[in-house]
């Protein structure tokens, strides 16, 4: 882990107990009872929608022996189950949503983690979800090597009229074990690096949307060009979450995404229902041959800890500056469990 580029200046106080972190767009806060029942997190899954969450949740229940699903009530903006060392939450979509999910989250398993870098280092975290194909057909399985922006740059944010670069590379070898615990799944898995657009139809080329700013020769002029430098699929999330993984120093994170269509050729996803549903799945099975893989592994390296130090003191404030919303969990248990 990278410690230097941890906020600890605000971070040490919350481990401290000094005061409490609020999650507030997960409607918890550090110093909820429910937090004691995610301590073992070993793996962070996020994906946009929140039924999708749900249903991994349900799926990865069923594989552990039917272990219990712990949720939070609040469910507006993003949905969070946790399941036998697995936090599920949904990010919305979009890298202004979904950075806000993945920003609370690793303050979440920091927390949880109590601070401790060599638990940290354990974690893997990994987006799941669909694209659009570059040069490969709907149904494609592709595993990110970087996320990258529409130029081909990193992804890049404003501090004020500063412009902050990030690194989008995925460590090579969680793709590549990705792509070999598929092997004999009958999936088509492949790795390329992956375009995150910051709107889905401007930023995409796309000549449907209710603005068209480019023509086709432009968009096929662009879309060959991303294709001939290693971009296989387009997407709206990625390149943020490489970005936030490699400033923390998380060393095990990764994309899985299917294809929807190819973009090479048109814009429109015009599968049927149940071939839509067949490409959604291929993503998530990809998911689970990979974590049924490394589980075992990930328990098995847990260390003995102590608890993080919590003082019982009031949820703090919300980011509106006032008080965050309740959640509603009963004392004894934390959380709703199904």
């Amino acid at each position: 882990m990278k410690i230097e580029n941890i906020n600890r200046q605000f971070l040490d106080g919350v481990m401290a107990g000094d005061y409490p972190d609020v999650y507030y767009h997960f409607g918890v806060s550090s110093n909820d009872p429910v937090l004691k029942n995610f301590r073992d997190v070993r793996a962070v899954v996020l994906a946009g929608s929140g039924e999708r969450i749900k249903e991994f949740a349900k799926i990865w229940s069923k594989k552990r022996n039917n272990r219990k699903i712990y949720t939070l009530p609040k469910e507006e903006r993003f949905v969070f189950c946790y399941c036998d060392g697995v936090i599920f939450a949904s990010h919305g979509m979009g890298m202004p949503s979904a950075s806000i999910c993945v920003q609370e989250l690793m303050r979440m398993v920091y927390f949880l983690k109590g601070g401790d870098p060599d638990e940290l280092d354990q974690v893997f975290w990994v987006r799941v979800g669909t694209s659009g194909g570059v040069g490969l057909e709907g149904g494609t399985v592709v595993v990110t090597t970087e996320g990258l922006m529409a130029d081909l740059k990193p992804y890049r944010l404003l501090i004020g009229e500063r412009e902050q670069y990030f690194d989008g590379r995925f460590p090579a070898d969680v793709a590549e074990a990705i792509v070999e615990a598929c092997r004999d799944s009958g999936l088509e898995v492949v790795m390329g690096k992956t375009v995150a657009g910051n709107e889905f139809f401007i930023e995409q080329m796309r000549l449907d949307g209710a603005i068209r700013l480019a023509e086709e020769d432009w968009k096929y002029g662009w879309l060959n060009w991303i294709h001939e430098h290693g971009v296989r699929n387009i997407e709206m999330e990625g390149a943020m979450l490489a970005g936030f993984m490699n400033h923390w120093g998380f060393p095990r994170f990764a994309m899985i995404c299917c294809t929807l269509l190819n973009r090479l050729h048109g814009d429109q996803v015009t599968a049927s229902g149940q071939e839509l549903h067949r490409y959604s799945e291929n993503a998530g099975k990809a998911l689970f041959f990979y974590l049924e893989t490394i589980m075992p592994k990930l328990e098995a390296k847990a260390p003995a800890r102590k608890k993080p130090a919590v003082k019982k003191t009031p949820t703090g404030r919300g980011e509106d500056g006032g008080d965050a919303e309740p959640t509603d969990q009963e004392p004894a248990d934390g959380g709703k469990a199904e």
